[in-house]
């Protein structure tokens, strides 16, 4: 079983999330200051967020990196589950840091599987280290914090976007591996004709210049993709 806080404020399709989602344990709340208040006063032992887009106090899309943001101790997925099915806002959700954008209303054993396949992943990258150490760089998974460690003794730490962060952990897992950008979107944003090769390139080139200070460089393969590795000077 597990936690899932639904940021839903049409009653009737939370008690439909709550009949096909039983096996889950579901709080609901109608708006994103009451979402933010339940994480901020502790309850933040959630698994997953399902989103709408449409709240009564802003827009969900606009809300998923402060809502990331909220939980310090670590990467929480965000599904958005909304009936506005254009093609702009589905770019914007995943350009944020969405995990997936579902279409209301859902089907059933689709919506299932597809949450099912988000809290999967989830737990497979908790058990992964939270401490990951490349070159002078320090990736901690847990605290979703990178910092660069200098010759003097001072680090500096590096503000990335989720997005940015999940490829940067995503390379650093496995240096020197060459991970194609197709390969990238399905694993850092999940199987999704809404984000392009582009969009990875785009986040590339931004955390190159993040980095830019650390012994660590992302490479561009030919024709390929990326990799990561840890060059001998700074």
């Amino acid at each position: 079983m597990a936690k899932l806080l639904c940021i839903e404020d049409s009653q009737e399709f939370f008690l439909y999330l709550k009949t096909v989602l039983k096996e889950h344990d579901l709080t609901h709340v109608t708006n994103l200051n009451d979402a933010f208040k339940i994480i901020q006063n502790g309850r933040n032992s959630f698994d997953l967020i399902l989103l709408d887009v449409s709240l009564p106090d802003g827009n969900g899309i606009k809300s998923i990196g402060a809502l990331k943001d909220s939980f310090s101790t670590k990467l929480i997925p965000i599904i958005v589950i909304s009936s506005d099915g254009d093609v702009i806002s589905k770019v914007a959700a995943f350009g944020i840091g969405a995990d997936d954008y579902i279409l209301k209303p859902p089907n059933t054993d689709e919506l299932k599987a597809r949450i099912a396949a988000r809290l999967r992943s989830h737990q497979t990258e908790q058990k992964i280290s939270d401490q990951i150490e490349i070159g002078n760089l320090s990736i901690n998974s847990d605290r979703m914090m990178v910092q660069i460690h200098l010759l003097n003794g001072k680090s500096l730490s590096v503000d990335l976007t989720p997005s940015e962060f999940k490829l940067l952990k995503k390379l650093s897992l496995r240096p020197g591996q060459v991970f194609s950008r197709d390969q990238l979107i399905d694993e850092v944003w999940g199987i999704s004709k809404y984000i392009t090769q582009r969009t990875v390139d785009a986040h590339m080139s931004h955390l190159r210049k993040k980095i830019i200070k650390s012994n660590v460089k992302i490479e561009t393969v030919l024709s390929i993709g990326y990799k990561i590795s840890v060059i001998n000077s700074m």
